[in-house]
C-alpha cells in the first residue's frame, strides 16, 4: 500500500510514501500539458501522452519504455495498461465516485486508487505488488489525470 498526499491545494503534484512514512516517490504534473516528471528511488522517469496517439507513457531517463498506457474512448474513464507483458485495466469505479479499480486480464479487480476523504488531499493507493512503485506511481498519475479532467470539465461547466 502507497499513500500520496497532494503538496497543496492548488495543485495536482503529489508525494508519495509507503506504509512506513518513508517517501518513496514524488511527482510533477505539468500545468498545460499531460506530462510529470518522476522520481522514484533517486531514478527519474517522464509520464507523458504522446498527443498524435491514445498512448500515455512511462519512461526510464534515457528514453526506455516501462509501461505504456492507452486511452480507448474519449467517453470513459478507463485506461488499459501493460507492464511486463500482462495487461491491466484501470477504469473509474462509478460514475459518482472518485475512486479507480485495476483490473487483470483473467483475474478480475486486483487494486484501487481511492481519495481518503472526499475533501481531502490524500489517496490510498492499493495495487498489487507485481508492479513496481514506478509503475503504481504511474496508474497513480493516470487516475489524477482522469480526476484533473473531471475537475476541468465541471469548472467549465459552472461559469
Amino acid at each position: 500500500m502507497l499513500r500520496a498526499v497532494r503538496k497543496n491545494w492548488f495543485s495536482y503534484d503529489f508525494d508519495v510514501f509507503d506504509r512506513t512514512g518513508t517517501r518513496v516517490a514524488t511527482a510533477d504534473l505539468a500545468n498545460w500539458r499531460e506530462n510529470a516528471k518522476l522520481d522514484v528511488g533517486g531514478t527519474r522517469f517522464l509520464a507523458r501522452h504522446q498527443a498524435w496517439a491514445k498512448e500515455f507513457v512511462l519512461e526510464r531517463e534515457g528514453g526506455m519504455t516501462v509501461a505504456v498506457a492507452e486511452k480507448p474512448s474519449a467517453w470513459r474513464e478507463t485506461f488499459s495498461l501493460e507492464h511486463g507483458g500482462i495487461r491491466y485495466e484501470l477504469r473509474k469505479e462509478s460514475p459518482w465516485k472518485t475512486s479507480f479499480v485495476l483490473s487483470r486480464d483473467g483475474v478480475g479487480v486486483v487494486g484501487s486508487i481511492r481519495q481518503k476523504s472526499f475533501f481531502g488531499r490524500e489517496t490510498i493507493v492499493e495495487l498489487p505488488e507485481e508492479l513496481p512503485v514506478e509503475v503504481q506511481v504511474f496508474a497513480l498519475w493516470l487516475a489524477t489525470l482522469m480526476r484533473r479532467r473531471s475537475d476541468s470539465a465541471a469548472a467549465g461547466a459552472s461559469s
